[in-house]
């Protein structure tokens, strides 16, 4: 067993790092990291295989059914503790997260417990820190022997049909319900610490929160307030020092005679501000992210007794949800501007959430800004994310719609589940709220559509009592407990109960916010996007598999066919691969093989997707926005992803960036004529000249029209409409695609986009001739691809290398150059060169070509 030590004058002391653990009642004592959990704890001494890899999943559901123990040995210094004690502190051991039944010993003497995954522990335990060793237990309970005799007591199973078992008891356990098993993820109900431990020194006056309140905001004047409430362990005179690191004209310094409160409580500082002439902070693509860092430092005679640090974005959020003259709007406006929102919904980005480092989460922002995403919804059935996560979204300018963590099923109402819940939103308001980059509150993931049309009593045999028993329990937990707590500490931001608010199995696409599932559960065509059209859509997806580089990681060349009993551990929707392969066939010619199906399902996945992202943006301003699920992946698998688990780009990430451009064209065909519609972000016009070109594939100019334009203001409009039969008179349209650019003389080229006037299927591709010249640097390499044929879906891949390609999955026309560029920081001259020799090309006439 390792011993960590202190140092002196040090506040906190770590508990991460090295711990050991066992499973309860084997006293097979064995090394353990945290943050970590048993799962990853076990791979490491290799007590169990990859649970990632193939079929292993299967073969370790035995770990949920067992308790877990783990321990820290720690050194503490006499000078640690007896200068404490002279300063009049106290000490407090602080875990901001375990999961998820839990009780702690420390030195043997029980100090706390836990029972709620989402909410960190502050216990005082002075009295029992020694100097010399000290040892810190925690033993984690099994999640499902825990909840067990709950689900036994209530005499019927609650419809979660998610959870991947016959109880459901994923309901009683305030815990990431994805690790009971999701469409798109695996089961594995872990436990562990899963975020930082650590002991600190508190001393006679700390800041235990600042609550940034914005009281008026417009280009004259913010006018805003910090509430501090501040944790007082003996009456005392303290400075408080202020400082701005951004408006030094705000700092300020104040002498404050604290008084110790009989019942404990907190006392509250009221700071108020006045700022000239602010920065505003904007969505990413209409200003910058403009952001003032704050600090708050507590003095006694000098000398610090605490600090705080607070980086706010000033600017105004309103999501407007009330009837209009088109149905139920649902839309956000920034600092007094309609934004159109452009993104995907986000779910953990691990089955085991401590290994989602800062730089997994700075990738996955610098992918979602690339992009031209300006809206993550961080989803219901996950976890509430790290602070680096949100810290991120607020520099990056990404607003984030925040789901509390319910989804998908009813959940219990008696006092003690409330109360746990109550605690954990609480927490998590209190932690977020801050932020500037929080759009709004949501209760949960698709319950009010479930009662409504997933026929739960059916499926689950509830009489009519005890469904309307079930109802009203939700109503206690959706209408009062959660919008409570939301009043109460984050008054100004919006509650909505459920999303979505109008159900696809309806004809109500005029109310609210959707989730259209029509294509894919409900097997409709890619062509129903440009027809079931909602005021907002929060969800929409197809799934596709990961790239061959991606597959092989987690699987053998013998597991490589969708019957595969790996396989089907890796798709965990019913029906997916059947799916995949039913809308494939209809839409494209027959795979050649393995790897042309993996290939080409992401294909169909970015231009199924392509048609939904064009009929969003077009209806704007009927329509507000697009999040498409899902953004990431919790582990390799068939999903609905545009990134994959490893972090490779889909090729519908590729498609989101270009259909999120600030312009966008897009162009619709009727029976007669094909209509040529700009939609822009933009807040102020550009000269533009649009640019319509009819080409053969094989390169030949067929027609050309050019024409001055100006972008539309934050809208849609229509610039043209072209007749069809002119256009493809005495011409082949399967040989044909128009070709549409729109360019400005400073700014290049803005947006541009390709119709094709048959579907994939019955175009009459030919084989290309692509040069390739390369130019290598170090930590770059640089493509510059010219080909004598049209190349649909041209993808270009290299091994040994991490990161993404500037573009890729695009449409190469002949004899028009294009340049992509992959960065691949650390890399020399010699290491890139490697890299490039392994450089390939697909496209989507190798799939079903030799």
């Amino acid at each position: 067993m390792t011993t960590d030590h202190t140092h002196s004058l040090d506040a906190i002391f770590s508990l991460n790092g090295d711990w050991t653990f066992s499973q309860a009642g084997t006293n097979n004592w064995q090394a353990a990291t945290v943050p970590g959990c048993n799962f990853t704890d076990l791979l490491a001494n290799g007590l169990i295989e990859d649970p990632f890899y193939r079929d292993n999943e299967n073969h370790l559901q035995w770990i949920e059914q067992q308790d877990w123990h783990y321990r820290k040995s720690f050194w503490l210094d006499e000078l640690w503790l007896t200068e404490s004690q002279q300063a009049g502190q106290s000490i407090e051991l602080v875990a901001e997260g375990l999961d998820t039944f839990c009780d702690l010993y420390l030195n043997g003497q029980k100090v706390g417990s836990s029972q709620n995954m989402f909410v960190g522990q502050r216990i005082g335990c002075h009295s029992l820190l020694k100097a010399g060793e000290n040892l810190l237990e925690l033993q984690f309970r099994s999640p499902i022997q825990e909840t067990l005799p709950a689900h036994k007591a209530a005499g019927f199973t609650y419809p979660a049909e998610n959870d991947k078992s016959e109880e459901k008891l994923s309901v009683y356990c305030r815990k990431a319900p994805c690790h009971f098993g999701w469409d798109w993820g695996p089961r594995f109900v872990t436990s562990g610490v899963w975020r930082p431990i650590y002991l600190q020194r508190v001393d006679i006056v700390r800041i235990a929160d600042a609550h940034y309140v914005q009281h008026s905001l417009n280009a004259a004047e913010a006018r805003f307030s910090f509430d501090l409430q501040l944790q007082v362990l003996a009456a005392q005179k303290v400075t408080l020092v202020v400082e701005c690191q951004q408006a030094p004209e705000l700092n300020q310094t104040l002498e404050l005679q604290l008084q110790l409160q009989l019942d404990g409580s907190e006392q509250l500082q009221r700071l108020d501000f006045s700022l000239a002439e602010p920065q505003l902070w904007w969505p990413n693509g209409l200003g910058d992210a403009f952001l003032y860092d704050f600090s708050f430092t507590v003095l006694i005679d000098g000398r610090k007794a605490d600090s705080r640090s607070e980086r706010i974005g000033l600017r105004t959020i309103e999501v407007v949800n009330q009837p209009d003259e088109m149905g139920l709007s649902f839309f956000l406006k920034v600092n007094g501007v309609p934004v159109f929102m452009k993104g995907a919904n986000y779910i953990p980005g691990d089955s085991f959430i401590h290994q989602m480092t800062p730089e997994r989460h700075q990738a996955d922002f610098a992918a979602v800004t690339a992009a031209n995403m300006n809206m993550l919804r961080v989803w219901g059935g996950g976890i509430y994310q790290d602070d680096e996560f949100y810290k991120l979204a607020d520099a990056h300018g990404i607003l984030i719609w925040q789901d509390f963590m319910f989804a998908c099923t009813l959940y219990p109402a008696d006092p003690a589940f409330l109360e746990n819940v109550r605690a954990e939103a609480h927490y998590n308001i209190k932690r977020l709220r801050n932020h500037p980059c929080l759009a709004l509150w949501c209760g949960n993931n698709e319950v009010d559509m479930a009662i409504k049309h997933w026929q739960w009593p059916e499926k689950f045999g509830y009489s009519d009592e005890l469904y309307q028993r079930l109802k009203q329990d939700y109503i206690r937990l959706f209408d009062q407990c959660l919008p409570q707590a939301v009043q109460e500490l984050d008054t100004e931001r919006f509650y909505l109960r459920s999303s979505p608010i109008g159900f696809w199995e309806e004809d109500a696409d005029h109310m609210g916010n959707h989730h259209f599932w029509g294509v894919w559960h409900g097997e409709q065509p890619f062509s129903e996007y440009k027809t079931r059209i909602p005021r907002f859509m929060s969800e929409f997806g197809f799934q596709s598999f990961p790239i061959d580089a991606s597959m092989a990681r987690f699987t053998l060349p013998e597991d490589w066919q969708l019957s595969s009993e790996v396989l089907k551990v890796h798709q965990k929707h019913p029906r997916g691969n059947a799916l995949i392969r039913s809308y494939m066939q209809q839409e494209y010619q027959d795979p050649k093989d393995f790897s042309a199906l993996l290939y080409l399902s992401q294909v169909q996945q970015a231009e199924g997707l392509k048609q939904a992202f064009e009929a969003h943006r077009a209806a704007m301003p009927f329509c507000m926005g697009t999040l498409y699920w899902q953004l990431n992946d919790t582990w390799p698998a068939a999903s609905w992803s545009g990134i994959d688990y490893y972090g490779r780009w889909k090729a519908l990430h590729y498609q989101a960036k270009r259909s999120f451009r600030p312009d966008l064209l897009v162009l619709d065909e009727g029976a007669d004529q094909i209509t040529v519609r700009l939609i822009s972000d933009r807040l102020q016009s550009l000269d533009a000249e649009l640019q319509l070109e009819l080409w053969t594939f094989n390169g030949h100019l067929v027609w050309q029209q050019n024409q001055l334009v100006q972008t539309p203001v934050n809208a849609s409009v229509v610039l043209l409409e072209l007749d069809k039969a002119l256009l493809l008179a005495n011409k082949n349209a399967e040989e044909l695609v128009l070709q549409v650019r729109l360019t400005n003389k400073e700014q290049g080229l803005l947006t541009d986009n390709l119709y094709y006037f048959v579907p994939a299927k019955q175009q009459k591709l030919v084989a290309p001739k692509l040069d390739i010249r390369m130019q290598v640097q170090d930590g770059l390499l640089s493509l510059h691809l010219c080909s004598t044929a049209l190349i649909r879906q041209c993808c270009i891949e290299v091994d040994g290398a991490k990161g993404n390609f500037s573009d890729n999955f695009f449409d190469l026309l002949a004899g028009q150059p294009k340049q992509i560029q992959l960065v691949m920081p650390g890399l020399s001259q010699s290491d890139v060169r490697s890299v490039a020799q392994t450089l390939r090309c697909r496209s989507l006439y190798d799939s079903y070509t030799e």
